[in-house]
């Protein structure tokens, strides 16, 4: 637990909570700093077979707290530079990470809340949450990641949209335009990513990591290396027990007990 985290694991989920509920779990340095470390340590842990990211109170995460921004009060553009480049240990970190990760969103979920939510593998929403990409209510651009994701997500031109106008959307109309996978009641968002979370940690661990890494991998490939990464991959996870149990699981008609080897 540190002064702006939460942490646990559950049965092969790693629990990482933001916790600044009375600032709607804002980012500011502290906050940054112990999200960053806590990734990069569940990338060594080997009982984190998948990560949930979640925010305390009533929302996910409202953005970056202005009032305590080291980046805004840095006097040159060498320090400004530096501040940004700690926080983009962050997207780095999530994408660098071998377990798949789960963002679970209630609230607002604004500006470089945004961010961290795309930086995710999967989202589930509640259906009161709101997004937006918020930056230019303040005359600056997404800086955590956003230019990247958000065009991969919605497409080019819904992302401009939000990233122009600054303007909020429902969780129906993220869930519409392929930025969250799932909405749900509010009452029912706990125990919806958990269980989610809960099928995921069961699963073949190996496979999850291999093919979240190429699939992100490939993204920036022609099709020829594409193809040569699953190459790669699937003879690898043929070669592990998992692997072999699947495949043999399938042939006698019942369910595989994958073991993460």
């Amino acid at each position: 637990m540190g002064k702006y985290t939460l942490w646990e694991i559950q049965g092969g989920v790693g629990i990482l909570t933001l916790n600044r509920p009375e600032k709607h779990n804002a980012l500011n340095d502290g906050l940054i700093n112990e999200v960053a470390d806590l990734i990069e340590v569940c990338a060594k842990n080997e009982d984190v077979k998948v990560l949930l990211l979640k925010g305390a109170g009533k929302s996910f995460c409202a953005g970056g707290d202005l009032k305590e921004s080291r980046f805004l009060s840095a006097p040159t553009d060498t320090e400004k530079e530096k501040c940004l480049r700690a926080y983009h240990r962050i997207p780095l970190s999530l994408r660098k990470l071998p377990q798949p990760v789960i963002a679970e969103l209630k609230g607002m979920v604004g500006g470089a809340g945004l961010d961290l939510a795309m930086g995710c593998d999967i989202r589930i929403a509640s259906d009161d949450s709101r997004f937006g990409s918020l930056f230019t209510r303040v005359g600056l651009l997404p800086d955590g990641g956003g230019t990247f994701q958000l065009p991969r997500l919605v497409g080019i031109s819904k992302a401009l949209e939000m990233m122009f106008t600054g303007d909020l959307i429902s969780a129906q109309e993220a869930y519409r335009i392929g930025l969250v996978n799932q909405v749900v009641p509010p009452d029912k968002l706990d125990d919806a990513v958990m269980s989610f979370a809960s099928r995921l940690a069961r699963g073949p661990s190996q496979c999850l990591r291999v093919t979240k890494q190429i699939v992100y991998r490939n993204l920036q490939l022609d099709l020829e290396p594409a193809l040569d990464q699953e190459i790669f991959g699937q003879i690898f996870l043929y070669g592990t027990e998992d692997g072999k149990e699947g495949v043999r699981a399938f042939s006698e008609g019942r369910q595989p007990e994958f073991k993460g080897l």
